[in-house]
């Protein structure tokens, strides 16, 4: 009789045991952490930092840039190379993260999202007027 009873949850943890694998897989291949290449060539290394991920310029899209159109002019002259260009932390959505954007192409800050269609892709989204206008850019993993 207690052997008929607990068929169900046999069944379940059988069950439970043959999916765990897959899902954890599934979880680690959409890890942002890397080194992925922007759509004008430069290359971004994205690690965590604490809770969030956060994207620093390893590679400019031509040697000697620097933030020129910073709205604060003391740091007009800094290098590109070393500047912090995206903060984000996980999303309710799977495979997507909010946070912030900086783009040093006009100087300012954007509320956005990125999303990883496959695990070599991430999508970015920066957006202005509550999403009304907003730029989308493709970056391609290049390294772990």
């Amino acid at each position: 009789m207690l052997l008929n009873a607990m068929k169900p949850l046999f069944k379940y943890l059988l069950a439970l045991a043959l999916v765990m694998p897959t899902t954890v897989g599934f979880a680690q291949a959409f890890n942002p952490v890397g080194t992925w290449r922007t759509r004008l060539d430069a290359e971004v290394r994205i690690d965590r930092c604490g809770r969030q991920f956060c994207g620093v310029v390893t590679k400019a899209a031509k040697p000697g840039l620097t933030d020129k159109r910073n709205p604060d002019p003391k740091l007009r002259n800094r290098p590109i190379e070393g500047i912090l260009l995206i903060t984000f932390s996980k999303s309710e959505e799977p495979k997507a993260f909010v946070g912030e954007l900086y783009n040093p192409l006009d100087g300012k800050m954007y509320e956005g999202t990125a999303k990883m269609p496959n695990p070599q892709t991430i999508r970015l989204k920066g957006c202005l007027f509550y999403s009304i206008l907003c730029l989308k850019e493709d970056w391609v993993k290049i390294a772990p």
